[in-house]
């Protein structure tokens, strides 16, 4: 039998005795008795947690992303030359990896 490991779930026996399950980001738990541990439902339900929670640092207020796509649609960086937000963009583009792009906000271009 295949063993496939789904990161970013605890699974664990709790005192009782029972398996439980809970995604680690969202602490959101999985009900086991509808979908067990390696059954087809089980993963969806685990594909469903994460997709939700990459949607969710997106937008998480009080991350640099979420700063940068407010300023990207202010007034004040609207107002700016072409110029001044063709540097300004470099310097969003080379802080990319560390913030997850947004949806709401095309990349000017």
């Amino acid at each position: 039998m295949t063993t496939i490991r789904v990161k970013g779930f605890k699974i664990f026996k709790d005192q009782h005795g029972k398996l439980r399950c809970y995604h680690r980001k969202t602490g959101e738990a999985i009900n086991l008795e509808k979908a067990p541990i390696g059954s087809a439902a089980f993963l969806a339900e685990c594909e469903r947690l994460t997709s939700l929670n990459s949607v969710a640092d997106i937008s998480r207020p009080g991350t640099l992303g979420n700063l940068i796509d407010k300023y990207r649609a202010s007034s004040t960086f609207l107002e700016l030359a072409e110029r001044t937000k063709s540097d300004y963009q470099k310097v969003f583009d080379y802080l990319a990896p560390i913030t997850p792009p947004s949806p709401a906000l095309p990349h000017p271009s």
